[in-house]
């Protein structure tokens, strides 16, 4: 956080326009120059300047804002579940997207911030406040979407999310510190919750900037900048200047602090999963759905034996345990050289924790009795007869041959030789558990939690410098991670998570026709993946993560230019002056070949299979995969890749005087996939997904400001299993006022 306008440890430069008569060695680090612009082109807020003393001054900013967003997209089938009649495998994925109408306000914020600055001879201090009042999530009267089956989701947030979407108030910098001299170098100290943003990306999320996490409702729409999403946390930073133009800056954090997600049902969140105030997990259908079984609510009345009781899925009950304890810290060094047209050279390392989070399912410690067993003679005679109608007449007479020559005579009562306790110990390898209700204890006696990946490893370099012929002032960085989180597919990780309770007790999980394609005759069978296969299935307490640790590279560079009034562009345009900022980045994860990772947008899979059934030597049933099992299930579509890429920038311009006093600025800010899909969690690209924000503010004395936006996206393609945009229905339209004093 700059403390009276300069950065300390690093070096203030100027940025001058193209086609102005002011130097245009354009001295500086072009992110922080670039950030002052796109607040409204080199105007600054208003300030209550005061003494306390003679030796204690401060400055005082408030400021208030109300607005408004309203959706101007009709849903897209691509981005809502297939069991409540869309194209996702999961229906983890769209509440945010079923609440919500065409045309519906889906927010209405007022916002009150205020920031306070005290200086005493060496010494400093910076507090900065904010809240907020979302008359839409506090009114919780949102589109009813089916709601004869979402019953606890439709036209409402969840319970847990509505208190985190209509109003919140947090400090968020309080820090105290001090620049000092120490053997004749200058030696600066902050300690307090604070932003400490490395490295030189600005739009491009995740690469050196590590350290803070972000508020991804501040970096949603395309121009949005890095540096205004980063939330403070508790740390300690010191720098010293080691000598002329080489310094030193390392930090150690206090306390932990995660990505602020979208809250649950919220228009913009994207997962039902991994959003604020989760307390139910969702997956082929809704938490609470009546076709569903959910873990630790009491919504399980029913016997989910029976044929005639469908499970659509076994949604769990979400544990949220305490932020992690921490040791976070990192240190960089950076150099600069005025004989290289004032380049400045950065290093960087940090370890840390991710800021964003993962899930951790864990295995009963303590198994129920026959789990892993089909005990096919607990089952009623009717699920038996289902079975046998499930299987065909073919595979009926395999079977009877095959008990026939295990039994060493003919079988009358297939029936009875089927569930006999010498068939029972034939079935190799497991098939899975049998009557299923066995795996539904199991996974009530389990865990599903959030949990955030700790050891990640981050070496990184950047520079800034400028190429004078052309005014251009060029940022770039490249970053490795040594041990990152990467998310495989949820459908992969259910499967796994599944097993280990013994077996899949989904009616999709069985051949036999139901509404929604098949139906279980009282049997949990395994499921194998090709990539995530155990064989050992029934460990107590063992974990599934749906994450895998991989290595990342990821690289940005970015280029910048202000064009002044005597430029061709800037005069066409009829502007006073014109800023260009464009950032190219781009990723590369070393992913393992037949896994199937996730990615925002679409996470569905369908790499899976029943094991065969076999009873001694004799496969009475082989494998069947899941795109056998219906239209719910079809082909995975195109999967995350090593390398991906794209490019994001932002154009604005003003008017001054448009009216007396007001200053007129459009902009346009953007986003396109160049190449390649990013896995999950990583913030990243689709290739030929594209989005654009066009705005337009109106600024009064640098103290009232109206805002207008429209947001569109568009590309990606799809398919049977969905969307790769999760944005591709999302247009909205926007607009805000605000006072600052």
């Amino acid at each position: 956080m700059a403390v009276n306008g300069k950065k300390p440890g690093g070096h203030q430069r100027a940025l001058h326009p193209q086609g102005s008569n002011k130097d245009r060695g354009m001295r500086t680090v072009a992110a922080a120059a670039a950030g002052g612009l796109a607040l409204g082109l080199a105007a600054t807020a208003p300030a209550l300047e005061f003494d306390l003393t003679d030796e204690i001054s401060g400055s005082l900013i408030v400021s208030l804002s109300t607005g408004a967003q309203f959706r101007m997209a009709d849903r897209d089938p691509r981005n809502y579940g297939y069991y409540y009649g869309g194209g996702l495998v999961s229906s983890g994925n769209d509440d945010g997207n079923l609440n919500f109408e065409k045309y519906d306000p889906v927010s209405q914020i007022t916002t009150a911030s205020a920031e306070l600055s005290l200086k005493w001879r060496n010494l400093f201090l910076f507090t900065r406040g904010s809240a907020f009042y979302d008359t839409v999530a506090a009114a919780n009267d949102l589109a009813d979407f089916r709601p004869e089956d979402r019953v606890y989701t439709s036209g409402r947030y969840p319970e847990g999310a509505d208190n985190k979407a209509d109003w919140d108030a947090r400090v968020l910098d309080y820090y105290i510190g001090g620049n000092f001299t120490v053997f004749d170098r200058n030696l600066n100290l902050k300690l307090g919750s604070q932003v400490l943003n490395w490295g030189e990306a600005l739009f491009t999320v995740n690469g050196i900037s590590v350290i803070n996490p972000i508020d991804v409702g501040k970096i949603r729409t395309p121009g949005a900048e890095l540096k205004d999403a980063l939330i403070p946390v508790p740390m300690i930073v010191a720098g010293y200047e080691l000598a002329a133009g080489l310094s030193i800056e390392g930090f150690y954090q206090l306390d932990f602090e995660p990505y602020k997600l979208d809250a649950c049902g919220s228009f913009f969140s994207f997962t039902d999963n991994f959003c604020d105030g989760v307390k139910i997990s969702s997956s082929f259908t809704d938490a609470g759905d009546r076709s569903s079984y959910t873990t630790g609510a009491g919504l399980n009345p029913r016997d989910y034996d029976d044929p005639n009781s469908t499970v659509a899925a076994v949604n769990a009950k979400v544990i949220q345990r305490d932020d992690p304890a921490v040791d976070d810290w990192g240190v960089a060094l950076r150099y600069f050289v005025p004989e290289l047209n004032n380049t400045e050279f950065q290093l960087y390392y940090v370890n840390y924790t991710s800021r964003l989070p993962s899930l951790r399912g864990t295995a009963p410690v303590d198994y129920a009795p026959g789990t892993g067993d089909l005990n096919l003679a607990a089952l009623a005679p009717h699920l038996i007869d289902s079975l046998f109608d499930a299987l065909g007449q073919g595979r009926l007479d395999a079977l009877s041959s095959a008990l026939a020559g295990l039994l060493g005579g003919p079988v009358t009562d297939l029936a009875g030789a089927l569930t006999g306790p010498i068939t029972s110990r034939l079935i190799s390898p497991p098939f899975g558990t049998a009557p299923r209700s066995t795996v539904l204890t199991n996974l009530e006696n389990g865990s599903l939690e959030l949990y955030y990946p700790e050891g990640i490893d981050m070496v990184g370099f950047a520079f800034n410098t400028t190429y004078d012929p052309l005014g251009v002032a060029i940022n770039a960085e490249i970053s490795y991670k040594h041990d990152a989180p990467v998310w495989i597919s949820e459908p992969a990780f259910l499967v796994a998570l599944y097993d280990g309770a013994g077996g899949v007790p989904l009616d999709s999980a069985t051949k036999a026709p139901t509404s929604l394609g098949i139906r279980n005759p009282g049997i949990a069978p395994l499921l194998d993946t090709d990539f995530l296969k155990f064989e050992d299935v029934f460990i107590p307490g063992r974990v599934f993560t749906l994450d895998m640790r991989h290595d990342i590279w990821q690289a940005a560079i970015r280029f910048t230019q202000v064009r002044g009034g005597t430029d061709w562009l800037t005069g066409l345009l009829g502007a006073n002056q014109l800023l260009a900022m464009v950032e190219f980045g781009a990723l590369y994860i070393d992913l393992k070949d037949g896994v199937q990772y996730a990615a925002y947008g679409q996470n569905g899979f369908s790499g899976f299979q029943t094991r065969s059934l076999s009873l001694g030597p004799a496969e009475i049933m082989p494998p069947i995969h899941a795109t056998e099992l219906g239209t719910e299930f079809p082909e995975t579509g195109k999967t995350p890749t090593r390398w991906s890429g794209g490019v994001q920038g932002l154009f604005f311009w003003d008017y001054p005087d448009v009216l007396p006093g007001v200053t007129m600025v459009p902009s346009i800010g953007f986003s396109h996939g160049l190449f390649g899909i990013t896995p999950a969690p990583n913030p990243g690209f689709t290739k030929s997904v594209t989005s654009m924000n066009l705005g337009l503010k109106f600024d009064y004395l640098s103290q009232w400001s109206l805002n207008l936006n429209y947001f569109k996206s568009w590309g990606g393609g799809g398919g049977a299993g969905g969307a790769r945009n999760p944005y591709i229905d999302r247009d909205f339209i926007g607009a805000s006022l605000s006072y600052v004093f």
